[in-house]
């Protein structure tokens, strides 16, 4: 985005207005009052209740009836389930390897080949999800929305707009296309002419918005949150450089690394509370019972990546022998070697 762009959506998300140009005249959409914003919640209660009145399936009923008809399966799961854990991988990696431009370019081609493998997934998913009770609640929504915010610009005054000219819904397709994506509002969060208008927020020298005391639009929330995420980054003890910053996907992969971090300190932490009997907790080895998969992958994290891969390797014995006692294991045998060595030496030190 150059610079001249950053300006006008700044300046376009501070005022939190929306410009139609139509051929004849303009249409101005306004943020909405607290008040206004309650109607349209109140519009979407009824709508969902009519829905619902009407015998129509909500969000979770309707996968349910897409796994029954078989429209949505367990291959489809699995492959979703598969793809995002791929993209978390491959984001992990982009920041592991950001120092080697080769590496680097190798896993962006995968990363966006997964990407877009997840949306096609995720396309199949929702695909009929605005039939939902959710989905038509939504429509109705945003066109209580637009019905009270949008006015008709007349001779340098504004005109409560009555949709004779241009029907709601393709005013709402006009208005939704014009909402600024993920990468657009961090590239802005992280960038001038926000980033000084942030950072003096506390000084009275500016207001954020013009539509203060209001309810912020969508892409006001979204500035302010990847703003605070942003600071957040700066402020953390192991912030990375600044290229990473500037970069989505590789930051994510840091975010991803810290909070495997923290996840794996908080369960160590518990685990140590469960050993704290000192014969357990000098053992070599710890087994810990898991009530469930998910507890058992926390335990997991809390191993070493090298205690990691030797399990691993142990459950490939077990999965090729059908059966293995400890010197089956290649770990057992290489420190049973070593333990032999150091014995056979130990007799001429003597």
């Amino acid at each position: 985005m150059e610079q001249h762009e950053r300006e006008y959506f700044i300046s376009r998300l501070r005022t939190g207005i929306i410009n139609i140009k139509l051929t004849d005249f303009i249409l101005k959409i306004k943020p909405l009052t607290l008040e206004q914003e309650f109607h349209t919640q109140e519009r979407y209660m009824e709508a969902y209740r009519e829905a619902q009145n009407a015998g129509v399936l909500t969000k979770k009923e309707l996968l349910d009836s897409l796994r029954e008809r078989g429209l949505w399966t367990e291959e489809d799961e699995k492959k979703e389930e598969g793809l995002e854990k791929d993209i978390e991988k491959l984001k992990v990696e982009l920041f592991q390897n950001k120092n080697k431009s080769d590496i680097v370019s190798h896993i962006r081609r995968g990363l966006k080949a997964g990407k877009e493998q997840l949306n096609k997934v995720l396309e199949k998913k929702f695909q009929y999800f605005e039939n939902s009770c959710e989905g038509l609640a939504s429509i109705e929504k945003v066109k209580e929305m637009i019905s009270i915010s949008c006015f008709k610009v007349i001779d340098g005054g504004l005109e409560k707009y009555d949709f004779e000219e241009v029907p709601a819904d393709l005013i709402i397709k006009m208005y939704s296309f014009q909402m600024l994506g993920e990468t657009s509002l961090r590239e802005l969060a992280r960038s001038e002419p926000w980033r000084s208008v942030w950072l003096l927020r506390d000084s009275n020298a500016y207001e954020l918005f013009d539509n203060k005391g209001g309810q912020l639009t969508p892409d006001q929330k979204g500035l302010l949150t990847f703003s605070r995420m942003y600071d957040n980054v700066q402020e953390s003890m192991e912030c990375p450089s600044e290229d990473v910053i500037e970069d989505d996907d590789m930051l994510d992969g840091w975010f991803i690394l810290q909070k495997r971090k923290r996840d794996s300190d908080r369960a160590k932490s518990e685990v140590d509370q469960q050993t704290a009997n000192s014969k357990i907790s000098n053992s070599d080895e710890i087994f810990v019972m898991a009530s469930s998969k998910k507890d058992a992958e926390r335990i997991n994290n809390i191993n070493s990546i090298t205690a990691q891969k030797t399990k691993e390797r142990r459950l490939q014995t077990l999965k090729k022998q059908g059966q293995a006692v400890d010197s089956d294991f290649e770990d057992q045998k290489i420190r049973l070697n070593q333990m032999a060595n150091e014995k056979f030496k130990g007799k001429f030190r003597r």
